[in-house]
């Protein structure tokens, strides 16, 4: 059985369970399994919780010298929203990514007033808006493209 129909499957039992019991909570790690095989097959190198200052971000991606941004959510979306918007500040572009059934005409309404893009997860990855772009980070490319090519966290515990 190939990763995507694993995942395929595992994402059918999610819903499935869902369906029966409503307090059934999807982890994000599913999503973060079908968007990695996104962002690879969009040739995207990235790091899954990479740092930037003190703020952990679930993607961190770089694609030649642009830099993206992914907060994943399976629910709380408006906090979602607010941490995309903050990871805007980092990078290029910002998405946040939510489970398709989570799309509503009032999520979409809440990111058009921001600058981050909004990604529809289901069995695959979907651009439902368009980010826009920061013309001006608060943190050096360098430092991102770095956190992404060596995969490193500058989160040392002590």
């Amino acid at each position: 059985m190939s990763t995507s129909d694993k995942i395929e499957l595992l994402h059918a039992e999610a819903h499935q369970e869902l369906e029966t019991n409503q307090d059934f909570y999807i982890p994000e790690k599913y999503q973060l399994g079908i968007l990695t095989d996104y962002l690879r097959s969009h040739r995207f190198d990235y790091v899954t919780e990479g740092r930037v200052f003190c703020y952990p971000i679930d993607l961190l991606c770089l694609r030649g010298e642009t830099t993206v941004a992914i907060e994943m959510k399976s629910g709380n979306v408006d906090r979602g929203i607010e941490q995309a918007w903050r990871n805007s500040d980092f990078v290029d572009f910002s998405y946040l990514a939510v489970w398709s059934d989570q799309i509503t005409d009032s999520i979409l309404d809440e990111v058009s007033d921001t600058p981050v893009g909004l990604l529809s997860v289901d069995t695959d990855v979907k651009q439902v808006s368009n980010p826009r772009i920061t013309p001006e980070q608060l943190c050096s490319r360098d430092n991102i493209i770095n956190t992404v090519r060596e995969g490193v966290r500058d989160d040392t515990s002590i």
